[in-house]
C-alpha cells in the first residue's frame, strides 16, 4: 500500500518536459516577437528624426530663396556644411505660365542607394524687377 501512495505522490509533484518545452516556446516566441516591435519602434524613431531636419531644412531653404533674386531661372545644388552633413539640397526655378511669377522648388534628401529619401516644397513666388 505505501508503495502505490508514493507513486502518486510523486505522479503529482511536477510538470512534464513537454509542457515545459511549450512553456518554453511561447516565451521565446513572444520575445522575438517584442524585440522585433521595438526594432521597428527604433527604425520609425530615426526617420521621424530625419524628416523632421529635412522639413525644417527646406522650409529655410526656401526662405533663403524668398529673399534672393528669382530673375533667373535654373537649378543649384549643395549641402549644409558641417551642421548636417548627410542632408543635401537641391533648388529648381522655373517659369510658369504667368509672367514674373517663378515656381521654387527646393528637396532636400539623405541616404544612399535603397536608403535614399528626400523631402520637397514647392512654392510660387513674384520674381521681383530690379529695374
Amino acid at each position: 500500500m505505501q508503495s502505490a501512495e508514493c507513486r502518486v505522490r510523486s505522479m503529482e509533484g511536477g510538470f512534464t518536459l513537454l509542457e515545459v518545452m511549450v512553456a518554453l516556446l511561447i516565451i521565446a516566441t513572444s520575445f522575438i516577437v517584442l524585440l522585433h516591435s521595438r526594432n521597428q519602434s527604433v527604425i520609425a524613431a530615426d526617420y521621424a528624426r530625419r524628416v523632421t531636419i529635412a522639413t525644417l531644412l527646406a522650409t529655410e531653404k526656401m526662405g533663403e530663396m524668398e529673399q534672393g533674386n528669382l530673375s533667373n531661372t535654373g537649378e543649384d545644388i549643395g549641402n549644409f556644411g558641417e551642421d548636417y552633413p548627410e542632408f543635401m539640397w537641391r533648388t529648381i526655378i522655373s517659369d510658369t505660365p504667368y509672367e514674373q511669377v517663378r515656381e521654387v522648388r527646393v528637396e532636400i534628401s539623405w541616404g544612399e542607394g535603397k536608403g535614399h529619401r528626400s523631402v520637397e516644397l514647392v512654392n510660387y513666388i513674384k520674381a521681383v524687377n530690379s529695374e
